[in-house]
């Protein structure tokens, strides 16, 4: 045989030999080349991967595909970005990490292989020195055997597990995980009950208050949230440590939310963030609730602070120039926009282009008029246009300011009616004030209903006078209701009546060790206010 046949014969054996050692790599290398389209546009939407159970919820969110058939047109409802879902009980926390054994172990559960997962964590159980973690993993082992496995055994061994915990953030880690899987199968009463008994015996004051909000979420899914909402208040009154306040208002937001008080658990998620302003989660969710209730300050408070710690946010960034659109501020709102936008946000791409096309225009008529300026022969009319766009920048942009500046002092206000809300005794409303430290009256309480009235002169129009009614509800030491003032002798149709005529919804409360009450319009928009003291002026 020639060296030339050896030679090939050999070349022959090694490129079998690559091939047959290496075909697994190159067929995914074929499939990725002939894929990539498909994936490429599968990775450009992935904004999400997570792992649901129950109340939990770990991961991040995707961006659902976009449909050649959808509608075209835009609404504004639908321009805001939506927070990740989450179930409206406590969420769990991220106690488990998403690689090495627990990922193992997971699969293995997911794939109905039980037997393989037992192995997974009794070997990882062997190896692990440390004994409160170990506690840690096998609650969470344990819940997975109940859940994906429907094992009932492992309730009776998370009880005991409870029991002989090394640590009480041992135990309380083991009874969150048990009453998860009492969650699941409904049995919201014997939840409740572990929750009680768990009250009795822990003897940390930031454990026993996480187990008090654990029991309101329980009472709320078992048809209870006034009791509840009852057992937090008094969990309010008790504590100092702004950790543990913050957790007790956001427990309350959700509890008001299922009593269908809408506005109150906006202000109660707000006032949340008040004890734990670094939250960029919620503080992103908190101002999405606002914005879907119509309560502009807090939305907006929210959004600037979130981008203030995080100006990278496109989502904020977006969601802030929808309130800007809505407040008419449509100069504003495409600068929120494209800042979104150049970070790939699509929405905030959309936005944009709905509203240039709209109505807005201003980058587009910037650059006609920059490049008619490099005409021999510019017409006058551009150099109106060019001032008229600076001069439409400039009254947007002090209009913003003016609107963050309000909703900044609104947020200070709102959350001191949040606090009196729940913390204030009604009687410090009852009793002689002075409207402005002048024109005095009566606040009178019944079934916690507040009435006043009042008559105060029409200085503008002569000797004419106003009455004046306020009306409402009352819980602690504030006020929400409503406030009227109408000119005394006016007809309707008359010309008089078009000059103070007014109705407010408002909201207030007493400060100053119960010298003064604070009233402020519901809505940011709205520019009523009004101060009553207990001394004339």
């Amino acid at each position: 045989m020639s060296d030339t046949s050896n030679t090939t014969l050999q070349m022959t054996q090694i490129i079998i030999t690559f091939l047959s050692e290496n075909m697994i790599t190159i067929l995914m290398l074929v499939l990725l080349i002939i894929c990539r389209d498909a994936i490429s546009n599968f990775i450009s939407r992935l904004t999400s991967f997570s792992f649901r159970n129950g109340d939990s919820e770990i991961g991040m969110n995707a961006v659902a595909p976009i449909n050649d058939n959808d509608e075209k047109v835009v609404k504004l409802s639908n321009a805001d970005e939506k927070p990740t879902d989450q179930d409206e009980e406590t969420e769990k926390e991220e106690k488990v990490k998403e690689e090495g054994w627990f990922s193992e172990m997971h699969t293995a559960f997911a794939n109905g292989k039980l037997d393989v997962a037992e192995t997974i964590f009794k070997k990882y159980a062997f190896e692990e020195k440390d004994e409160v973690k170990l506690e840690e993993n096998k609650a969470i082992y344990l819940f997975l055997k109940f859940e994906k496995g429907k094992d009932n055994a492992a309730i009776v061994e998370l009880e005991k597990l409870a029991r002989t915990g090394k640590t009480e953030e041992s135990k309380l880690n083991s009874l969150t995980w048990l009453s998860f899987c009492l969650s699941e199968s409904m049995q919201y009463d014997k939840e409740v009950q572990l929750w009680k008994k768990a009250i009795t015996e822990l003897k940390s004051e930031p454990f026993i208050t996480k187990a008090k909000v654990n029991l309101a979420y329980a009472m709320n899914k078992d048809n209870n949230p006034v009791k509840a909402r009852e057992i937090l208040i008094s969990s309010l009154l008790k504590i100092e440590n702004e950790d543990q306040k913050a957790s007790v208002y956001e427990a309350l937001s959700k509890i008001e939310e299922s009593l269908g008080n809408k506005t109150i658990s906006v202000y109660c998620k707000d006032k949340s963030l008040e004890f734990d302003p670094n939250n960029r989660d919620e503080l992103f969710n908190s101002a999405y609730a606002a914005s879907n209730e119509d309560i502009d300050d807090i939305s907006i408070s929210n959004y600037l602070r979130l981008i203030r710690i995080d100006g990278e946010n496109s989502t904020a960034l977006n969601n802030l120039g929808v309130r800007a659109q809505e407040a008419g501020l449509k100069i504003k709102a495409i600068d929120n926009y494209k800042k979104a936008a150049s970070y790939e946000n699509t929405l905030a791409m959309a936005n944009q282009g709905y509203l240039l096309l709209d109505a807005g225009f201003t980058e587009e008529a910037e650059k006609i008029a920059q490049k008619a300026l490099e005409s021999d022969d510019t017409h006058k009319n551009i150099y109106s246009l060019i001032t008229a766009i600076n001069e439409k920048k400039e009254e947007q942009r002090e209009k913003w300011e003016e609107l963050s500046k309000k909703s900044l002092s609104r947020q200070k206000l709102i959350r001191s009616y949040t606090e009196q809300y729940y913390l204030g005794n009604p009687k410090e409303l009852e009793g002689e004030w002075f409207v402005k430290g002048v024109t005095q009256t009566k606040l009178t309480l019944s079934n916690n209903k507040l009435e006043a009235s009042w008559e105060e002169p029409a200085l503008t129009l002569g000797g004419n006078k106003y009455s004046v009614k306020l009306v409402g509800s009352v819980s602690g030491s504030s006020f929400s209701g409503q406030y009227t003032r109408k000119l005394i002798g006016d007809r309707p149709n008359s010309l008089l009546g078009l000059a103070g005529n007014t109705s407010n919804a408002c909201i207030g409360f007493v400060s100053d060790q119960g010298n003064e009450l604070t009233l402020i319009a519901s809505r940011v928009n709205d520019d009523f206010s009004l101060s009553l003291s207990r001394k004339s002026a």
